[in-house]
């Protein structure tokens, strides 16, 4: 591990309005107390205003590359920002420019405003940009139901305190599947929650980092939420550099570069077509669920 000295420069003062740029060489993380490495020589760059779809099989390391790419994780090697070491920007002034939503986003007992605007708490009181928020994150029909933004949410992803107060006992097979229902319906609404949190800083961020955000969503929801998100990347004015892990390939092949990582390696990386035409792993795995979705190689 490297050291460095105290960090000291201001991010702000070296902002692209394209984008972050973000440069990873000889990249490498071991969790502590593990005994090799979840990431391995990772050499990657991601352009300003670029659109990086990560995939991959399950444990591969796609979250864990996306983290240390964001400094979350202490890694080896160089990790650049705009052509500077990461370690050298005060942290709090890049942080300001990040919104991220991972698969295992906090569900907190506030209302419906302060569960969003948690994503950029200095406009706490900005309704308009709340709103705006949630109409981007597909959340509306939790405001819906909750009937106003200062309405509490509870763990279970809605304004009922006791809707899930039932004896064990009196449910039987009929209730355990409705119970099942009910319990997806409350994933995909704190995850449209999640995704208006996230979507809060997303008109100043220059990245935003989406991690698995439609498993719980609908195809319709789904299709439009992948709309909004590269929408970011395409703006007139300023852009955002956008980072996200999908296990649906139909999401993924309009993104500008797509990185199949496996064992905590990057093993195929390019567009859609490259790497369709190469025959690899993610020709065999996009093939494998073409049947599930429209539309050609």
């Amino acid at each position: 591990m490297q050291t460095h000295n105290m960090p000291t420069i201001d991010y702000a003062e070296h902002r692209d309005s394209r984008g972050m740029k973000l440069e990873a060489k000889n990249l490498s993380f071991t969790y502590p107390g593990a005994d090799k490495p979840t990431l391995h020589d990772i050499n990657l760059t991601i352009n300003p205003g670029e659109a990086l779809a990560i995939v991959g099989f399950n444990g591969g390391g796609k979250t864990t590359l996306v983290k240390a790419l964001m400094g979350m994780h202490r890694h080896s090697g160089e990790l650049l920002v705009n052509g500077i070491p990461l370690e050298d920007y005060i942290p709090a002034t890049v942080h300001a420019r990040t919104s991220a939503i991972f698969q295992d986003f906090n569900k907190y007992q506030f209302s419906v405003r302060g569960n969003v605007a948690i994503g950029d708490i200095a406009r706490l009181e900005d309704d308009e940009a709340i709103n705006r928020a949630i109409a981007r994150g597909g959340a509306e029909p939790v405001l819906e139901k909750a009937g106003s933004l200062d309405k509490r949410l509870y763990p279970w992803g809605t304004p009922v305190e006791h809707v899930n107060d039932v004896n064990a006992g009196d449910v039987d097979e009929d209730d355990e599947i409705e119970e099942k229902e009910k319990t997806d319906e409350q994933n995909g609404q704190w995850q449209r929650v999640a995704l208006a949190r996230a979507f809060m800083r997303a008109d100043s961020a220059d990245l935003v980092v989406f991690d698995e955000p439609s498993s719980a969503l609908d195809p319709r929801a789904e299709a439009d939420l992948f709309d909004r998100i590269h929408s970011l990347s395409q703006r007139e004015g300023h852009r955002a550099t956008t980072i996200f892990i999908s296990h649906r390939f139909s999401t993924v092949r309009r993104a500008d570069k797509i990185a199949f990582v496996a064992d905590g390696r990057i093993i195929e990386y390019g567009t859609h077509a490259e790497l369709m035409a190469l025959g690899g792993k993610y020709h065999e795995l996009f093939t494998l669920q073409r049947s599930g979705f429209d539309g050609d190689d």
